[in-house]
């Protein structure tokens, strides 16, 4: 038997992968961070003057901030320097959201939130659609905030569907807004309230989740000059403010990592992540953590690489982390978890129900699917690990962070699996296939008839 082609080589259109076994290895530049994209694109529309924006991720969801962006009246060029680099220059508009507008935000909740928060800022009608999946998310308390600032709103009784009118201008004040269910309402009125006229005095209201991205939507406007201050349970935002509008390079991609850092600990490889630094806060760094407390050899061979040398399967340990924190990496630890001897436990979570996908139970049907005992309660889920399944055969995993899941967990299996569809990571990480068939798992793009 021949081998099979490389993925990008594929005689027919791949709308599967099969995803052979393999032992990962190399060295690779990790993509730019979706999360600083999105929010670097959002101050350059709030600075007075244009921002260029080196190395952006290009994406599904970015694609949709940067259409958001247009719509409220940002001129975006994109560049491309002679080595090759991507730059977005942004010329902001001299009034946001002047004019109306109606903004498609694909599937990007983020984009949903951060840019409904700056729409509010403007004088004129912005109407946000979006396909199905973003409508079943919600959206009602940062409605209700930004409606109690001065927002004129126009949605759907249930709030939580799309499409929905939003017209400003939104004014300091005091506001509450629920931090339960997802960290994005927060941080679009971070980005935007400093912005507004007046004072603002944010009060979170219910246990959070995602504090992380909290803290590197913090991080990122204070690096761009913006003043916030946090005291006795609540952040105070000065109006009037005016992003810092010098030019700013994204990082590298956490989020996006943790599957090559996985991967070399499942197979029992050893890969260097090039391009992630420490100094930016990213929720997802603390995978190379937990993939310590597993039993992987994790350690920063520069000021931005990360080397992980695996023990492979049989060498896993068990391991505890938090969802409500990383819900980002749910199902990667479920597939982490599978490979582990022992029992794992991921507390908390309860918010993954509301994602792209119903993720808490593609978190169970994952880790079930690799041949894990898995218990699943109020207070988070267990896994027990160490009994894999021979191979994978999953075909309807179109969210992408359970589709790169699914193949990290696939490489480490005896037999090949067949995964699909293989659009499915282009919301976040388009190269993914590609970047892994580099570190030397070999794939193979087939068409399945349904």
């Amino acid at each position: 038997m021949s081998d099979p082609p490389p993925f990008g080589e594929s005689p027919v259109p791949a709308s599967c992968v099969r995803i052979f076994p393999s032992i990962a290895g190399g060295r690779i530049r990790v993509p730019p961070s979706k999360s600083y994209t999105h929010r670097a694109l959002a101050s350059a529309l709030l600075s007075d003057r244009p921002t260029r924006l080196k190395h952006p991720l290009l994406s599904e969801d970015t694609e949709a901030s940067l259409r958001a962006a247009r719509g409220l009246g940002a001129e975006v060029r994109r560049e491309e320097t002679t080595g090759g680099e991507h730059v977005w220059s942004v010329e902001p508009p001299e009034a946001l959201a002047g004019h109306p507008s109606q903004i498609d935000v694909g599937e990007s909740g983020t984009t949903l939130r951060i840019f409904t928060s700056l729409s509010s800022l403007g004088t004129a009608r912005v109407t946000f659609v979006g396909k199905p999946g973003l409508a079943r998310r919600p959206i009602t308390d940062l409605l209700r905030a930004l409606g109690t600032l001065g927002a004129r709103i126009d949605a759907p009784p249930t709030g939580t569907s799309l499409p929905f009118g939003v017209r400003g201008p939104i004014h300091g004040g005091a506001v509450r807004v629920d931090v339960s269910q997802t960290s994005q309402y927060l941080s679009g009125l971070l980005l935007s309230l400093p912005a507004a006229e007046g004072e603002s005095v944010i009060r979170p209201e219910g246990a959070p989740v995602s504090v992380p991205y909290v803290e590197a939507t913090l991080a990122f406007v204070r690096s761009r000059g913006i003043r916030i201050e946090e005291r006795e349970g609540a952040i105070h935002v000065p109006g009037g403010q005016v992003y810092s509008a010098d030019p700013f390079e994204i990082p590298g991609d956490a989020s996006s990592a943790a599957y090559l850092a996985a991967l070399a600990a499942i197979t029992g490889g050893k890969v260097t992540l090039q391009g992630l630094p420490a100094t930016w806060p990213q929720a997802d760094l603390v995978l190379l953590d937990i993939l310590r407390e597993a039993g992987a050899e994790v350690h920063r061979t520069e000021e931005d690489s990360v080397e992980v040398r695996g023990p492979g399967p049989r060498g896993l340990t068990a391991f505890r982390a938090d969802l409500d924190a990383n819900p980002d990496l749910a199902p990667l630890l479920s597939v982490l978890a599978a490979y582990a001897q022992g029992t794992s436990t991921l507390t908390g979570g309860s918010h993954l129900a509301l994602k792209e996908s119903d993720r808490r139970s593609g978190v169970l049907r994952l880790a079930q699917a690799l041949g894990s005992v898995v218990d699943s309660s109020a207070e988070g889920i267990t896994i027990r690990g160490g009994h894999r399944a021979p191979r994978l055969q999953l075909l309807d995993l179109t969210d992408h962070r359970m589709f790169m899941s699914a193949v990290v967990g696939a490489a480490g299996l005896e037999q090949p699996s067949l995964l699909g569809p293989t659009s499915a990571p282009s919301k976040s990480y388009p190269g993914f296939l590609r970047d892994i068939e580099a570190l030397g798992v070999t794939c193979h793009g087939e068409e399945v008839k349904s």
